[in-house]
């Protein structure tokens, strides 16, 4: 127990200087020391305005671009769907210009040969009634 009666005297007496209180010299170099810091933090933050600004102005006009370029690019758009789907309508009078001869000669040719095979089934009617007279 005396031991820890002294130890805490100890202690109170190593702590008794730590209790001092600031003077107003004291105060009065943190002051100038903090406002010697603080100037060259006050200049960069007024150059990162001006460079912020900028920025901005420039991003307005990037902006203001990429919507002109928006625009253009709607209408390539618009030209590209409007080509494809004229070249389809050409692709499909091709198709019928080519594929309607086809299958109207594929008809013909089939007229033609029932014509002959009627012609062949006369002619053999008129040999047979011919020879039946």
């Amino acid at each position: 127990m005396k031991h820890l009666i002294f130890c805490s005297i100890l202690f109170c007496a190593i702590a008794a200087p730590a209790l001092g209180e600031l003077t107003d010299a004291d105060l009065d170099k943190i002051r100038l020391i903090v406002k010697e810091e603080i100037a060259p933090v006050k200049a960069d933050v007024e150059t990162l305005k001006v460079d912020v600004a900028r920025l901005e102005g420039r991003l307005t006009g990037l902006e203001g671009r990429l919507t002109g370029l928006e625009g253009r690019l709607t209408g390539v758009e618009k030209q590209i769907s409007h080509a494809t789907n004229v070249t389809y309508g050409l692709i499909a009078l091709i198709v019928v210009a080519i594929g309607l001869p086809a299958w109207r000669g594929k008809r013909d040719r089939e007229q033609e040969r029932k014509m002959e095979e009627l012609i062949q089934e006369i002619e053999t009617l008129k040999e047979n009634y011919g020879n039946r007279s």
